[in-house]
């Protein structure tokens, strides 16, 4: 992807919520994954379009999982 000034925000943001004090050490891990992906995308020059949607999937269903769905 030529143009990840979006996917640096994330990141970052995603970094913000790693350091809060009220993130549990499962939630932690979770936002890593979410972060690893999105650094993944970002280095593909021209990702296909499933490819995008299956990085989207992950990223919701993990941050879902751990943030909302609290077992």
């Amino acid at each position: 992807m030529k143009k990840f000034g979006d996917l640096n925000a994330c990141i970052s943001r995603l970094r913000d919520v790693q350091r809060g004090g009220d993130v549990n050490p499962k939630q932690k891990q979770a936002v890593e994954r979410v972060i690893h992906e999105i650094k993944r995308i970002r280095r593909k020059p021209n990702p296909k379009q499933h490819e995008l949607y299956e990085s989207v999937r992950m990223i919701a269903e993990s941050l879902i999982d751990v943030f909302v769905n609290r077992d």
